[in-house]
Formats: C-alpha cells, sequence, structure tokens
C-alpha cells in the first residue's frame, strides 16, 4: 500500500531578489525529486525563481487601505490554507521585524510542526530582545536550523536552544557548470563582485577601494560589480570620484550570473556580515577560486585558505589588497585554487543537503537522483 506523500510547507517573504529565496526555491525542487509535496506561502507579489510545488501568494491579498486589516486577512487565509492542505511540517525562511506578529503566527496559524530556518548572524532580525518573549514565541517551535556553525553556536550560547542543528546551503554543481557555459559579453580579463546592492552591507565600497590600491589595473585587469538596488548608485558615484570609471563595470542582476562567475579571474567579497554566502558557493561551483573577508559568519566554513581561495583579515582593507594581488601575480597559487575549487563544494550538494534536512525532521531517506 502507497504510503501518502509528505507535506511541506516553505514561507518566505517572496521567491525573487535575494538569496535566502533562492534557496526556498532551490530547495523546493530538490525535495520534490525526492518525493515530497510543496506548498510555498509568500508574503510579497514577488515570484521570478524557478521552484516547484504551489504557491500561496499573500501578496496578491493586500487589498484593504488599513494595512493592519491586510495582516489579519492574510494570516486568516495561511490558517485556512494550512488547515486545508494538512501539512506535515512547515519551514520559516523569513527574517523577523515584529514580532508580536510572529508570536500570534507561531502559536494560532501555525498547525504542524515548524522549523526556523536562521539564514544570518544578525539574530536580532530572528529573536525579540527578551530571552523570556523569545521562548513565548518559540514555544512550540520543532527546532531551528542555522546555515553556519558559527551562528549555530551563537544562538545556544546567547539563548541556551538546544533544538539547533547547522544544515549548509546546496548548490548544484552539475547545473551550475552547464549554466556557466553559455556565451555573454564579458572583459577579457576581470574581478568579480557579485550581490544585492540594497544597502552596504555588502561592502563593494571596500572592494571598489581595494581594487583602486591593488596591482589589477597595471596588469590589464578590470572589476566586474554585478547587482542591483538603490545603493548601486552611491557605488557609482565612488567609481567616478575615484577616477575608475573605465576600470570597474557595473552589470545588472542576471537570472544566469554564472557565466560571469566562471570567466573571473576570482571572486572577491567584502562582505561587513553573511550567513552562508551563496556567492562563494556558487564561484566555487564553477571553478573560480575566491578571496573574502573572515567575516561572521560563513566564509571560514567554505574557503580551504591557499587551496580554493584566500581567507582574509576580517574588514582590513590592506590585507584583501595584499590577497588580491596575491591572486593576480601567483598564476601558480591561483590555478592551485582553481584546479581544488569544484571538489571543495561537493560537500554541499543537494543530496547530501537534502538527507540532512530529512534526518532533522525524522523522516527517512528518499532517492533524490
Amino acid at each position: 500500500m502507497l504510503q501518502p506523500k509528505i507535506k511541506i510547507a516553505l514561507v518566505g517573504e517572496m521567491l525573487s531578489r535575494g538569496g535566502a529565496e533562492r534557496v526556498q526555491a532551490r530547495l523546493s525542487q530538490y525535495f520534490e525529486a525526492a518525493g515530497i509535496e510543496i506548498h510555498h506561502v509568500v508574503f510579497i507579489d514577488e515570484v521570478t525563481y524557478s521552484y516547484a510545488g504551489a504557491v500561496l501568494n499573500l501578496g496578491k491579498q493586500k487589498t484593504h487601505r488599513n494595512r493592519f486589516v491586510n495582516k489579519w486577512l492574510m494570516l486568516r487565509s495561511l490558517r485556512a490554507y494550512l488547515k486545508e492542505q494538512k501539512v506535515d511540517f512547515i519551514i520559516d525562511f523569513r527574517a523577523k521585524h515584529n514580532f508580536f506578529q510572529e508570536y500570534v503566527l507561531a502559536n494560532f496559524v501555525y498547525n504542524a510542526p515548524y522549523v526556523v530556518s536562521i539564514r544570518g548572524s544578525k539574530l536580532d532580525l530572528y529573536f525579540p530582545k527578551s530571552k523570556a518573549f523569545a521562548r513565548k514565541v518559540y514555544r512550540k517551535c520543532y527546532g531551528f536550523v542555522t546555515v553556519s556553525k558559527a551562528i549555530e553556536s551563537l544562538i545556544v550560547f546567547r539563548y541556551g536552544y538546544t533544538n539547533v542543528t547547522t544544515i549548509y546551503n546546496p548548490v548544484a554543481i552539475q547545473e551550475v557548470e552547464r549554466k556557466s557555459r553559455v556565451a555573454i559579453d564579458l572583459p577579457e580579463k576581470y574581478l568579480l563582485g557579485i550581490g544585492r546592492m540594497k544597502d552596504n552591507v555588502k561592502q563593494f565600497d571596500h572592494l571598489i577601494k581595494a581594487f583602486q590600491q591593488s596591482d589589477a589595473r597595471a596588469l590589464g585587469v578590470k572589476l566586474l560589480l554585478v547587482g542591483d538596488g538603490p545603493y548601486k548608485e552611491v557605488l557609482k558615484d565612488l567609481v567616478a570620484t575615484l577616477g575608475l570609471s573605465d576600470s570597474v563595470l557595473f552589470q545588472s542582476f542576471s537570472k544566469n550570473p554564472f557565466p560571469y562567475y566562471r570567466n573571473a579571474l576570482f571572486t572577491a567579497l567584502t562582505s561587513k556580515s553573511e550567513g552562508f554566502p551563496n556567492v562563494l558557493l556558487e564561484s566555487l561551483a564553477t571553478g573560480t577560486p575566491v578571496v573574502a573577508y573572515n567575516c561572521v559568519s560563513g566564509p571560514s566554513e567554505i574557503i580551504r585558505h591557499r587551496e580554493n581561495g584566500l581567507l582574509v583579515e576580517d574588514q582590513d582593507i590592506s590585507a584583501m589588497v595584499q590577497a588580491m594581488n596575491t591572486l593576480l601575480q601567483d598564476v601558480e597559487l591561483r590555478e592551485h585554487c582553481r584546479s581544488n575549487a569544484t571538489e571543495s563544494v561537493h560537500q554541499f550538494t543537494p543530496t547530501r543537503i537534502v538527507e540532512q534536512w530529512l534526518s532533522f525532521l525524522g523522516l527517512p531517506a528518499r532517492n533524490t537522483n
């Protein structure tokens, strides 16, 4: 007799733009391949990523002028949907901005064991300041899944939770490799910076200044920055002020960023903080080495120093300049890192990551091929 399908609801802000949203979309495809029925819930009407399963788009229900009425209507719709679908688990990928709303959601709307997926090291986006209130909000929580060991340790130390584990972001190496071969117009030699330019968390200004001080221009190497957001204009102004307009190129966000990675000499990351940077995973999956600040958190759990890239003293632009010059000038080291790049991310394949999720949820292993 056939067993009924396991149903999992994946809750996110949207299915577009961000790294957490992309991971949600990809996980839905991997879960579906494992025979699991997926139901997405999004609060903002933006769906551009490829995904598997059904979508409850609560963003389309924002029809009332009063935002509090809209929230109440959305929560009522979500509660009815979850009750109708009878999901077995809920995985929530969102950062939290209103903890009273989260208390209502977690205790009166969610009707199945739910997991909080913690995507970054800024824990105030996931936990209220009051530990007592945090325990009330999450009293029914099945567990917390972080994207790095550093974040897991921080949660255990700060809040005392024991139902915490780390499951890294997946990277589909074969798919990335295939998509990276698409031909696009690119500079002959360039370094790559890529990410959202919503604010300055990615600190592309550090990368621009490091590029200016490095040997890159003398070697005929350009800097290519890929991304979009309000902060992009600030970065363009900085480039103009530094007289780098001919050497620093801007490219808008692409649904297929992998050719940019593949053809770069290396990818650089100068973020203020991270969760588990997909940029590093994706670059290495295309065979391109990386150089990154050792920021909280993620880079130190991905980069093997001088094996697949270089790990740099956190927030030290001078150290970044030195690391960039090392990879620019030491061709033997750069090619050594390139030869190890793809192999170094095999531990993050979808099959392994899905197995870890199923194990954490207490579900039997399934064929994900």
